[in-house]
Protein backbone atom coordinates (compact mmCIF):
# COMPACT_ATOMS: atom_id res chain seq x y z
CA UNK A 1 0.00 0.00 0.00
CA UNK A 2 1.44 3.19 -0.63
CA UNK A 3 1.65 5.87 1.97
CA UNK A 4 -1.46 8.22 0.04
CA UNK A 5 -3.74 5.34 0.95
CA UNK A 6 -2.85 4.49 4.48
CA UNK A 7 -3.13 8.90 4.96
CA UNK A 8 -6.87 8.61 3.17
CA UNK A 9 -7.64 5.49 5.66
CA UNK A 10 -6.56 6.73 8.74
CA UNK A 11 -8.13 10.56 7.88
CA UNK A 12 -11.50 8.91 7.00
CA UNK A 13 -11.36 6.48 10.04
CA UNK A 14 -11.38 9.30 12.57
CA UNK A 15 -14.06 11.60 10.39
CA UNK A 16 -16.08 8.50 10.75
CA UNK A 17 -15.75 8.68 14.44
CA UNK A 18 -15.79 12.52 15.23
CA UNK A 19 -19.19 12.27 12.84
CA UNK A 20 -20.31 9.65 15.04
CA UNK A 21 -19.51 11.41 18.13
CA UNK A 22 -21.11 15.10 16.91
CA UNK A 23 -24.06 12.88 16.31
CA UNK A 24 -24.16 11.11 19.49
CA UNK A 25 -23.68 14.64 21.10
CA UNK A 26 -26.62 16.25 19.15
CA UNK A 27 -28.98 13.44 20.35
CA UNK A 28 -27.79 14.25 23.95
CA UNK A 29 -28.37 18.04 23.05
CA UNK A 30 -31.54 17.40 21.96
CA UNK A 31 -32.77 14.86 24.52
CA UNK A 32 -32.16 17.53 26.97
CA UNK A 33 -33.80 20.55 25.24
CA UNK A 34 -36.95 18.21 24.68
CA UNK A 35 -36.63 17.53 28.26
CA UNK A 36 -36.18 21.46 29.16
CA UNK A 37 -39.45 22.23 26.60
CA UNK A 38 -41.38 19.62 28.38
CA UNK A 39 -40.68 21.39 31.70
CA UNK A 40 -41.81 24.89 30.56
CA UNK A 41 -45.06 23.25 28.96
CA UNK A 42 -45.74 22.62 32.28
CA UNK A 43 -44.84 25.83 33.51
CA UNK A 44 -46.77 27.54 31.19
CA UNK A 45 -49.74 25.36 31.99
CA UNK A 46 -49.75 25.96 35.66
CA UNK A 47 -49.39 29.74 35.02
CA UNK A 48 -52.14 29.75 33.12
CA UNK A 49 -54.34 27.71 35.65
CA UNK A 50 -53.03 30.51 38.34
CA UNK A 51 -53.91 33.46 35.90
CA UNK A 52 -57.19 32.03 35.06
CA UNK A 53 -58.05 31.39 38.71
CA UNK A 54 -56.93 34.88 39.36
CA UNK A 55 -59.17 36.33 36.60
CA UNK A 56 -62.36 34.80 37.80
CA UNK A 57 -62.28 36.22 41.11
CA UNK A 58 -61.07 39.72 39.78
CA UNK A 59 -63.85 40.01 37.33
CA UNK A 60 -66.81 38.68 39.80
CA UNK A 61 -65.11 41.96 41.99
CA UNK A 62 -64.66 43.98 39.28
CA UNK A 63 -68.69 43.58 38.44
CA UNK A 64 -69.75 43.60 42.05
CA UNK A 65 -68.19 47.24 42.00
CA UNK A 66 -69.39 48.75 39.17
CA UNK A 67 -73.01 47.07 40.56
CA UNK A 68 -71.74 49.56 43.83
CA UNK A 69 -70.76 52.50 41.68
CA UNK A 70 -73.73 52.39 39.60
CA UNK A 71 -76.20 51.94 42.71
CA UNK A 72 -74.60 54.94 44.50
CA UNK A 73 -74.82 57.15 41.74
CA UNK A 74 -78.64 56.33 41.60
CA UNK A 75 -78.86 57.21 45.35
CA UNK A 76 -76.83 60.50 44.51
CA UNK A 77 -79.04 61.40 41.42
CA UNK A 78 -82.65 60.36 43.54
CA UNK A 79 -81.05 62.75 46.64
CA UNK A 80 -80.12 65.50 44.26
CA UNK A 81 -84.00 65.08 43.07
CA UNK A 82 -84.94 65.82 46.79
CA UNK A 83 -82.70 68.41 47.53
CA UNK A 84 -83.89 70.15 44.31
CA UNK A 85 -87.66 69.88 45.67
CA UNK A 86 -86.52 71.22 49.03
CA UNK A 87 -85.06 74.44 47.13
CA UNK A 88 -88.58 75.07 45.07
CA UNK A 89 -90.09 74.61 48.45
CA UNK A 90 -88.08 76.98 50.03
CA UNK A 91 -88.18 79.72 47.28
CA UNK A 92 -92.30 79.55 47.80
CA UNK A 93 -91.90 80.25 50.93
CA UNK A 94 -89.96 83.20 50.79
CA UNK A 95 -92.24 85.18 48.62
Amino acid sequence: MELLQIILIISLIILIISLTVVSLYSIFVLKDLKDTLQDAKVIVKTGKTVASSLVIPLTAFMGLAGGISKGIKAVKSISSLFEEEEDDYDDEEEI
